[in-house]
């Protein structure tokens, strides 16, 4: 996968790790690279949408920005 932030800056990585670094990200798309498997880019980008962004931080999670976006998307629906 290749994941590029708002400004086109990248990174390769697994879907895994691509997953992670999408949530963590504001604008951010998702490619497959060439020898990706099929669907992984769809795959990565919505495992990205369930995954909390930083989850190197550790501590209450209750901004918005602290949030996966299904979450978000989730507690507008209240």
């Amino acid at each position: 996968m290749t994941v590029l932030d708002a400004s086109n800056a990248g990174a390769d990585g697994c879907e895994h790790h691509g997953a992670r670094l999408l949530a963590s990200l504001a604008g951010g798309r998702v490619y497959a690279l060439p020898d990706a498997p099929e669907g992984a880019a769809i795959r990565t980008f919505k495992a990205a949408d369930g995954l909390r962004p930083f989850c190197w931080v550790d501590g209450p999670r209750t901004r918005p920005s602290q949030l996966s976006r299904a979450e978000n998307r989730a507690r507008n629906l209240l």
